[in-house]
């Protein structure tokens, strides 16, 4: 299959209109709502983020459309480094048609050339979709979490060595 997206990095000016309505749809999504967004608290988080770990906040653009987000860093759990992945996201006229593939692979290649041997992400149990894919992507279920009354699946994916 052809690739789709090129990857951007993303600009906090140019695309702040972009980026909160993609993460309004996500609260809206996980949370059934986005009343507890805030966009000074996410904009600081990307500052942040950009600034630390840019090539892991990027915008994924098909033509001229900006179809998705992927948003990654690098933590610590248990002892290890792992990837760690804040936000897949595709635009609702995109989903559906594998093109979360693109992102997953966009995020083990930065990941892998890091060394890094694994990543995990959370998923709201709401999400059923996603839950979905992530499964069908390769991600394994390590344990339900609970935070501020949501309950989300960290699931967690080895990171395949290029042959």
């Amino acid at each position: 299959m052809a690739k789709v997206f090129r990857f951007r990095r993303i600009d906090l000016v140019q695309d702040w209109d972009t980026l909160v309505a993609f993460h309004r749809d996500v609260f809206r999504i996980s949370h059934g709502s986005d009343r507890e967004f805030s966009e000074q608290a996410y904009r600081e988080i990307l500052r942040d983020r950009l600034r630390s770990f840019p090539d892991g906040q990027m915008l994924a653009v098909a033509g001229d459309a900006v179809a998705g987000q992927v948003e990654i860093w690098i933590r610590e759990y248990e002892g290890t480094k792992i990837g760690y992945v804040s936000l897949f996201y595709l635009a609702p006229q995109w989903r559906g048609k594998g093109l979360g593939l693109e992102l997953v692979q966009y995020a083990e290649r930065c990941f892998a050339a890091r060394g890094l041997k694994e990543y995990h992400l959370r998923v709201s149990e709401r999400n059923e979709p996603a839950l979905r894919f992530y499964l069908r992507a390769g991600f394994v279920k390590l344990h339900a979490e609970t935070r501020d009354g949501l309950v989300t699946w960290r699931m967690g994916k080895r990171i395949q060595r290029p042959a």
